[in-house]
């Protein structure tokens, strides 16, 4: 299943029957329209999906006793294990104290942490408050521990005096990820609210060949953060790029996972996000590209992209 599934797809539909207009509505159980997005609801084999605007992509997906989704959320809870630990060498999930999510959607993520790290307070930040009565709503968005905060996330991580453990950002309008969560200021600003262990994870798409914009901004992040990792989520159009505060080196993430087989009150969720990040973990490109707030070309960028994956994308892998 496809959880960033992306402009691409729906370009091909229109190239393919025509140009006519498309409108998924199979399963919908409730539409709304907000001052920032057409808002609907979905139900699937007991799993409840909210998307957004042309309908491209999941943006939050919901199950009464599932928690487990495949899709990118859960590879955020990854991030901290990048770290080391300072006594034990080994990073405990008991250090993770507070998680900031820009681009809250209706809490897939808030509620996987919730399960996985425990009730911590969780600073959510959503540009539209209509999404984040969806969530209340539909997607059971109710945990205590969730401050969900209707604000531009970059916004309001500036004019907040708080630290986080994790900054997960998440704010896709595919096919495009706003171009001021990209630039070398804002993640100075991420940085800047990061504690001294702390690590950035931010959601990125891709075409199947071309991995341009990740690479850019892998090089924009490395400009502010000294390590930086990437790692693609099978399956999807999506990559996930990790930056830590501190130097850190990629076998830190394979002894911290050696040291949480040893103990069985670990969720299998991280578990299993983490064996993710192990087995699909990419190489940084040598690039020279750095988004800046006077220089961030991301929609010219992610066009480019699409019309290429138009021209020579494989349809085939669409499903």
């Amino acid at each position: 299943m496809l959880f960033l599934i992306w402009m691409p797809i729906i370009l091909i539909i229109l190239w393919v029957i025509g140009g006519s207009p498309v409108k998924a509505t199979k399963g919908q159980i409730y539409e709304t329209e907000s001052a920032y997005n057409y808002i609907q609801v979905l139900e699937q084999d007991g799993y409840r999906l909210l998307r957004l605007n042309e309908g491209q992509g999941i943006h939050s997906i919901w199950h009464p006793t599932e928690i487990s989704y495949e899709g990118p959320w859960e590879q955020f809870l990854v991030a901290p294990f990048f770290n080391r630990g300072i006594e034990q060498q080994v990073y405990l999930p008991e250090n993770v104290k507070n998680i900031a999510i820009i681009g809250l959607a209706a809490g897939t993520l808030a509620r996987q942490a919730t399960e996985v790290f425990g009730p911590i307070p969780i600073d959510g930040f959503e540009i539209d408050a209509e999404i984040i009565e969806v969530g209340k709503k539909y997607f059971d968005m109710n945990e205590p521990n969730l401050y969900a905060i209707a604000q531009d996330g970059r916004w309001g991580l500036e004019h907040s005096n708080k630290k986080y453990t994790l900054i997960g950002v998440d704010a896709y309008r595919p096919p495009y990820i706003p171009w001021h969560l990209t630039t070398c200021e804002f993640f100075q600003t991420v940085h800047d609210h990061l504690v001294d262990d702390g690590v950035l994870a931010i959601n990125v798409g891709r075409a199947p060949e071309d991995r341009r914009l990740i690479d850019g901004l892998a090089g924009t992040i490395h400009a502010v953060f000294p390590s930086v990792y990437v790692v693609d989520i099978p399956d999807t159009f999506n990559s996930i790029i990790y930056a830590t505060v501190k130097p850190t080196e990629i076998e830190y993430l394979y002894q911290n996972l050696l040291y949480l087989y040893t103990r069985d009150d670990i969720h299998p969720l991280l578990i299993h996000s983490i064996e993710k990040a192990v087995v699909f973990q990419q190489p940084l490109s040598e690039t020279t590209v750095v988004f800046t707030d006077d220089k961030a070309p991301i929609e010219w960028l992610t066009n480019n992209l699409v019309l290429s994956f138009i021209l020579t994308g494989d349809m085939e892998i669409i499903q």
